[in-house]
């Protein structure tokens, strides 16, 4: 697999494309419903695998933007905390 950086605007590209596919499954299920059809017959297995696949990706994600934003927030106060004892000094 490739690393790639996303922006935070990447992200929201991301979901709004999973959204549509969401929201055209619903379509599927709403049009059954309205044609009375009680089943409609699928290859679902690779789609099922890809489903697996993506909810564990993004799972190790948020994993790793937790990871990511404690380490910001340490750096952050670390900084802070510095300037602030220099500051001290300095009087």
């Amino acid at each position: 697999m490739t690393l790639e950086a996303y922006s935070p605007e990447q992200l929201d590209q991301l979901a709004l494309r999973a959204l549509d596919i969401c929201s055209r499954l619903r379509c599927l299920a709403q049009q059954c419903r309205s044609e009375e059809l009680p089943n409609v017959e699928l290859h679902d297995k690779k789609a099922l695998e890809w489903l697996g696949k993506l909810e564990a990706w993004i799972q190790k994600t948020e994993g790793d933007l937790r990871f990511q934003a404690l380490k910001q927030r340490g750096r952050r106060r670390a900084t802070s905390v510095g300037t602030e004892r220099g500051e001290a000094l300095d009087r």
